[in-house]
């Protein structure tokens, strides 16, 4: 905590800015040298470099940016229990990096105000005023992993470098106690002691996600259906659009006006055109949307209608003791949790097979697995394929650029049979196209897709 009060205290404040995920850096400067203080999330700790000049990422986005411009720093210090380092600047701003227990951050504060932080979600924890200042004895509860409480009570008479060992020496080396490494990492600021999750708290945070993952996904749908209801003024527009067409009339300032007489409301009927669009290419766009709306909306109303459900349904889980049917119950709507309700890594949304062409025969796991596999794996010219109008996996036969043969077709079709809910029904009709002639309805569930250029073969699994 010396050093560090040492070497950047009466520096000016410079650029605060971050390039990487989780990563905060802020530069402290002077005529002749440039410290560079960079902030952690994974870990929570604390790098100090220091260079003769600036040298910043191209891809940086500056951030914290209502810190008062000439900002100095005043002094540094580390709380007495918590594993948080302030920096005091001028104006009676202050930097609080990393605060554990309670939060995982960087805050900036005015006259004792939160302004901003780095991580948008956090916000700023209760924190007793009990701070170290540089002098002050520090507690043996403040080391981390790897640094004994004896070594930082060294570290005050300065730090060097054995390069033959690699390893950071503590003490004065040689009767000096500057400071020659370029770099050292505060060790006091690491999760050393962070507690595990249960097993309830794990899940608890995932259906928090889940829960407003879906809230947002009916959002989404409940502003399509206002747009997709308004289909029958469309209508109204497509009739006043034919009988200006057919009557050779033309619009005028952007607008073309039906008379009484021939208005389908039997009165004056005023729609907004476009003056470069002809008519009749107005009317196809018009039927398009039109179409295009009629057919979403009862297919909204019901997608609409089970997130809603769903959203009810984690709700009440949520508030009950029962964990195993909180986990079911996300894993069944596709969330891919292990047993302690944490999202799974390094593992494939898919199993893979051997067409007897020599293709790859790609199978998803589950529903979340399913949307992967189709709109994030497949390619365009690969073929999809699905049981009909029941609950299945999506299979995707990789051929890339190449044509399947029928015997292809028929390998990768009995695979989306059998991993279905028709499998035992002995027939199965396979619906199949290539992956560029789908689509997915905004907001819809995972694994729902719209299927054009429809093709289909039964499968005999007797």
């Amino acid at each position: 905590m010396q050093h560090l009060d040492k070497q950047l205290k009466g520096r000016a404040l410079g650029l605060t800015y971050t390039f990487r995920k989780g990563r905060l850096d802020i530069q402290f400067l002077d005529s002749d040298q440039v410290f560079l203080l960079s902030w952690e999330k994974k870990g929570n700790q604390v790098t100090i470099t220091s260079s003769q000049s600036s040298s910043l990422p191209r891809k940086r986005v500056e951030v914290l940016r209502k810190i008062s411009s000439g900002s100095e720093v005043r002094s540094i210090s580390i709380h007495a229990q918590d594993r948080l380092l302030k920096i005091d600047l001028s104006h009676g701003d202050e930097l609080i990096l990393g605060a554990y227990p309670s939060a995982n951050n960087v805050y900036y504060l005015s006259g004792g105000l939160l302004l901003d932080s780095f991580l948008k979600q956090d916000e700023l924890p209760p924190i007793s005023n009990n701070w170290l200042t540089p002098m002050d004895e520090l507690p043996t509860s403040i080391p981390g992993t790897g640094v004994t409480h004896t070594q930082l009570i060294a570290a005050k008479d300065g730090l060097s470098m054995d390069w033959n060992n690699n390893s950071i020496i503590f003490g004065p080396a040689d009767g000096n106690s500057e400071m020659n490494v370029s770099e050292f990492t505060i060790d006091v600021l690491k999760h050393a002691n962070k507690p595990k999750e249960t097993t309830a708290a794990s899940l608890q945070k995932t259906a928090r996600t889940v829960l407003k993952r879906w809230k947002s996904k009916a959002g989404k749908i409940e502003s399509e259906l206002v747009d997709a209801r308004t289909w029958p003024e469309l209508k109204q527009k497509l009739q006043a659009l034919q009988i200006g067409l057919a009557m050779g009339m033309s619009g005028t300032d952007g607008l073309l006006t039906i008379p009484a007489e021939l208005s389908p409301t039997e009165r004056d009927l005023t729609i907004q055109i476009e003056d470069d669009v002809p008519l009749h290419k107005a009317i196809e766009s018009t039927a398009k949307k039109i179409r295009k709306f009629q057919g979403k909306l009862n297919q909204l109303e019901g997608i609409l209608g089970t997130v809603k459900g769903d959203i009810q349904a984690l709700e009440q889980l949520s508030d009950n003791p029962d964990d195993n049917q909180l986990l079911s119950f996300l894993q069944k709507h596709g969330e891919s949790l292990d047993r302690s309700g944490k999202q799974q890594v390094d593992r494939k949304p898919y199993k893979k097979y051997q067409s007897p062409g020599g293709f790859d025969i790609l199978v998803g796991r589950s529903s979340q697995d399913n949307d992967t596999l189709t709109f994030k794996v497949a390619n365009k010219n690969d073929w999809w394929f699905h049981a009909r109008k029941v609950r299945g996996s999506h299979v995707v036969l990789r051929t890339g650029s190449q044509a399947p043969q029928h015997i292809d077709i028929i390998a990768a079709a009995e695979y989306a049979a059998r991993n279905s809910k028709a499998k035992h029904s002995g027939i199965v009709v396979v619906q199949y196209c290539q992956r560029k002639h789908l689509s997915k309805p905004k907001g819809a569930h995972p694994g729902t897709v719209l299927v054009q250029q429809e093709q289909s073969i039964t499968i005999n699994l007797d």
